[in-house]
């Protein structure tokens, strides 16, 4: 039975290293089992979350999830492992199937946590503090959250500073502070780990997302070209699905592109290579988002106006009225758009209830106001 097993940790180790990590799961889930139904729940355990790590990469959170959730009466083998495992959970859930209550109590449990566990845990708690308050749209405090991950790193953090660095830069962006963002950049930069794929990811996707900021299209478009090739180099779904997007928020920017709204346009092209799937809770919003942003490009190319980068919005749009299309063509525009505000409203009120804040509905809002500034001045 021993050397069974042993067969079985290696097959799955050689899946995981040849980037199957759906099999490399299914092997651990497997021995995970067999070591609970014999007693041996440290071991389970630590298979569990060697299960866990691959049912991610698989695409597979809602799997990875229930395997968490399975694992919280079980025994840890040493009190990381039990921070560890309950800190997968909150992010997941977070994602996934997010309850303000049950993330209070839980990041409340990972604080009490982090208290006894090794130097450096603590800065892992505060990674997830941030991502919790940015969820709530609390930017301010989530600033401060990822300033105290980054200060309060020690030999036991999880978190690579390289992707503390990167929040460091969004949260900065997030709050009109571009100096400061640059600067996590070349924090970035020194760490110089070329040779760790999450560091060129993370690199690029801070890098990405400046030059988006200063209006950079061609810029933002390469950088996020690097992550996604760097993402789909270690099956990271989630970062290649952000890629894509600030890819086609690039094409956007780009009045070399022509008519967004025409399918073969560059816009549409890499706006089909967004991945299918479950999404997470954010990515359900933010793809929303892009196809509502694609839509009022499309009116401001219709009624002659040029280009306008409406996710961080740094240069307002200059109204026109000059139309390249028939009138008709222009009001059917005008209504798709209303209608992609409508759908993202929906899903901004249903999280933003969740998450007990208004950011979301703030973000439509904006979008409605700046539809209606073109209408207006076409009337």
């Amino acid at each position: 039975m021993e050397y069974d097993a042993n067969i079985l940790k290696e097959h799955a180790h050689e899946a995981y290293r040849q980037g199957r990590f759906e099999e490399a799961g299914m092997l651990l889930g497997q021995l995970c089992n067999d070591a609970k139904q014999a007693g041996n729940d440290k071991i389970a355990f630590q298979l569990g979350l060697s299960e866990v790590t691959c049912l991610k990469r698989a695409g597979k959170p809602l799997e990875a999830l229930n395997r968490l959730l399975s694992m919280e009466a079980w025994e840890a083998p040493n009190h990381e492992s039990l921070f560890s495992m309950r800190e997968m959970t909150v992010d997941l859930l977070r994602l996934y199937n997010p309850d303000m209550t049950q993330l209070e109590a839980r990041l409340a449990e990972l604080e009490s946590l982090a208290v006894n566990a090794s130097d450096g845990v603590v800065a892992d708690l505060r990674f997830c503090e941030f991502e919790f308050l940015e969820a709530q749209g609390k930017h301010e405090k989530a600033l401060n959250a990822i300033e105290l991950a980054w200060s309060e790193r020690g030999y036991a953090t999880m978190n690579h500073a390289h992707a503390t660095a990167a929040a460091g830069c969004l949260a900065n962006l997030g709050l009109n502070r571009r100096a400061q963002a640059e600067d996590w950049i070349k924090i970035i930069e020194r760490d110089g780990e070329t040779e760790c794929l999450g560091y060129r990811a993370d690199l690029a996707n801070a890098r990405a997302e400046l030059a988006l900021f200063d209006g950079r299209a061609e810029d933002a478009f390469h950088y996020a070209q690097q992550q996604r090739l760097v993402a789909m180099e270690y099956a990271d779904m989630i970062r290649v699905q952000e890629a894509i997007e600030k890819q086609v928020r690039a094409r956007l920017l780009d009045a070399t592109n022509g008519d967004p709204g025409d399918r073969m346009s560059g816009v549409v092209d890499v706006f089909k290579q967004a991945l299918p799937g479950k999404r997470n809770v954010p990515l359900e919003f933010s793809i929303s988002l892009l196809i509502l942003d694609i839509r009022l490009a499309a009116v401001r190319w219709a009624v002659g106006m040029q280009p306008a980068e409406d996710f961080w919005y740094q240069s307002p749009q200059v109204v026109a009225s000059e139309l390249r299309v028939a009138k008709d063509e222009v009001l059917r525009r005008i209504e798709k758009t209303r209608a992609a505000i409508r759908r993202l409203d929906k899903i901004a009120r249903q999280q933003d209830q969740t998450f007990d804040c208004d950011w979301r509905q703030e973000m439509v809002h904006r979008r409605r106001e700046r539809l209606q500034e073109v209408v207006s001045h076409l009337d």
